[in-house]
């Protein structure tokens, strides 16, 4: 389910295409990002992920591996390749803007957090309060309700600046995503719904 809206964020030529994923606690954030890396992926597009973590507490090596060891005798920066795969693990703060160089092969970056960034985002709705985060942040465009309910809710209030969705129909949003078009300029894009037929919308090829 999806109520049309239009609404505006932004691409430099040549980069990737950007979706933020934000919200609080026990939203569905790592759900909903997963979800959109899959739908992306089916449709043969080259997919990197970024995931804020607050609590600088997680590990991507782990105890007993040689990069492990690495690290801990001093290395301030690790990498681990083979004929497949590359891990880069560094001793040291990177900026949002400075990683997403990094994945400017990339068709798509979902990034999990961040929600101070200005890139095209989507806030997930789980309880009535979460609804406070919306007006907080810059480049919304979609709102992700967990329930009908909380959007007919929303909707009753008179906010209709934003797309709105089912926490569940997550073919949906992957849909409404692939057709978020950003122009030139980091404030303003439109998200055209997935199913307007009009001539500013993709291909039906490129959203089979």
């Amino acid at each position: 389910m999806m109520k049309e809206k239009g609404i505006d964020a932004g691409k430099d030529v040549g980069s990737p295409q950007i979706i933020q994923i934000v919200g609080y606690k026990n939203t569905g954030k790592t759900t909903m990002t997963a979800s959109l890396i899959a739908g992306l992926a089916t449709k043969g597009l080259k997919v990197a992920a970024i995931k804020h973590d607050g609590h600088d507490h997680f590990e991507m090596d782990q105890e007993g591996t040689d990069s492990y060891q690495f690290g801990k005798a001093g290395a301030s920066a690790v990498a681990v390749m083979s004929p497949h795969r590359t891990a880069v693990l560094k001793q040291q703060h990177t900026r949002l803007e400075d990683m997403l160089k990094e994945f400017c092969q990339y068709d798509w970056v979902v990034i999990e957090g961040f929600k101070h960034a200005a890139y095209p985002k989507l806030v997930m709705v789980r309880h009535e309060n979460d609804l406070a985060l919306v007006n907080q942040l810059q480049s919304v465009v979609g709102i992700v309700f967990w329930s009908p309910e909380l959007l007919e809710e929303a909707e009753s209030r008179g906010d209709k600046s934003f797309s709105s969705f089912l926490f569940n129909d997550k073919q949906t949003i992957v849909e409404a995503v692939v057709q978020l078009n950003r122009l030139a300029g980091k404030e303003a894009a439109t998200m055209q719904a997935f199913n307007e037929d009009d001539d500013n919308n993709i291909d039906k090829d490129d959203g089979a």
